[in-house]
């Protein structure tokens, strides 16, 4: 609006300005899509050839995968000052060291301990320049551009993730490991570049005002109440309770290649869909589900994304056991899933873009809904043994969780989010 613009000072256009593009937070998420694309289809393929149990690799896996969940330990550091940029850079650079160094080191199999450390380190540098992204995303983007910054970093990140693994793959069957690990290192570094065209908005909180030690004592204070006060507000509780809910989790993505023997589909048509395939419609669902968020209620964004893989799933579940309804009902699944991302995004964007606290708090939420695709995924498998329908029952059972889900979201809804709290009454 111009009467906002002209009650600003005169350097509010050149402030306006530095709002960062969003499709800038797509490119700087393959450096993430990458590390994790590695270790999750890359890593396990070959261990499986060199003859690896899948017992071991699982374990292997689990650990490897275990910064995702306990970043929160040391995430608090990126809100102490305002060098979310840097961090992203340092760990950007590591991600592309560790990943050539995973990548050159001789016969895993053999060396399995200092495999999995370097794996583990691998994914605490991407998920570290991750969180960096998120506080970037949350304090350089505009407010009205929230669920389409989401869509964009959310398209690179389930986009990336499908098409560096497959990639990895493939240049590792044509030369080997080691040029694999070379091309993902080159382009986690080529579009780790981007954060120069990212401007850190100055946060005078931010800047000591006396002794450093007391200053980073009282920014640890700041951060610890920002945090509390998010975390234990109405706002907050209701959105922790949909980060909780399996609303959009997508959980069948993790278990769509365990089920192409049940519909008879070839080794190479799984590679295609749950690499290129999931990769493109993931990401193109992650545009538009950010696109619709930005012209809706975020919150029942989120819930009618999530509505729509419930319909996918039960289609699915309905149809024929062929290779074709394995195909198109795990891309359509995939499609939706990614605009059930992207509506979580900038959800989560619009709750967390203020205080000191923003990348704890972005990390907080995300966890929550990391531990509720978790918790889906191992319902979705357990209902295979219903009455022994198999595969069948594990995708009917996702829509029905994912309703169940839906439902949370709508008494919520009902009873707290269409009346807002009453104004405290004018005091003398």
């Amino acid at each position: 609006m111009i009467e906002q613009e002209t009650a600003l000072p005169a350097t509010a256009p050149a402030e306006e300005a530095r709002w960062s593009w969003p499709p800038l937070f797509g490119l700087l998420e393959v450096q993430f899509g990458a590390a994790v694309g590695y270790l999750q289809t890359a890593v396990p393929y070959w261990l499986a050839k060199d003859g690896m149990p899948l017992a071991e690799i699982g374990v292997l896996s689990g650990t490897a995968f275990s910064p995702h969940a306990w970043k929160l330990l040391w995430v608090p550091l990126i809100d102490l000052g305002p060098w979310r940029r840097v961090w992203y850079g340092v760990s950007t650079l590591l991600t592309a060291v560790l990943i050539l160094a995973c990548a050159v080191f001789p016969e895993p199999a053999q060396h399995l301990g200092l495999f999995t450390l370097l794996l583990t380190a691998l994914q605490a540098a991407a998920t570290t320049a991750h969180a960096a992204l998120n506080g970037l995303m949350a304090t350089t983007s505009k407010p009205a551009d929230k669920g389409r910054t989401g869509g964009w970093q959310m398209a690179g990140n389930v986009g990336s993730t499908a098409l560096m693994g497959a990639l990895a793959i493939f240049l590792a069957s044509r030369f080997s490991r080691q040029v694999a690990g070379i091309v993902l290192s080159t382009l986690v570094l080529a579009s780790g570049a981007g954060i120069f065209w990212i401007t850190e908005r100055h946060d005078p909180s931010t800047v000591p005002t006396g002794p450093l030690f007391r200053a980073a004592v009282d920014r640890v204070k700041s951060i610890v109440v920002d945090l509390a006060k998010t975390a234990f507000s109405r706002d907050g509780l209701i959105m922790l309770i949909l980060c909780l809910a399996p609303v959009s989790c997508g959980a069948l993505t993790n278990l769509f290649s365990a089920m192409a023997g049940a519909y008879q589909v070839p080794e190479h048509t799984v590679e295609l869909v749950n690499g290129l395939g999931m990769g493109v419609t993931g990401a193109l669902g992650s545009l538009l589900g950010g696109w619709l968020s930005d012209r809706m209620n975020r919150k029942l964004a989120y819930a009618l994304m999530g509505g729509a893989t419930a319909l996918c799933a039960f289609a699915m579940a309905a149809g024929p056991m062929t290779t074709d309804t394995y195909i198109w009902g795990s891309l359509a699944y995939s499609l939706a899933n990614g605009a059930g991302f992207a509506a979580f995004a900038g959800m989560v964007l619009e709750m967390v873009s203020e205080g000191a606290a923003v990348t704890t708090k972005y990390s907080l939420f995300v966890a929550a809904s990391n531990f509720a695709i978790s918790y889906t995924t191992a319902l979705d498998g357990h209902a295979s043994e219903f009455r022994n329908i198999g595969t069948r029952a594990t995708i009917a059972a996702d829509g029905l969780i994912t309703l169940g889900g839906i439902t949370i979201v709508a008494l919520i809804f009902a009873l707290f989010l269409r009346k807002k709290p009453a104004p405290a009454p004018a005091t003398a």
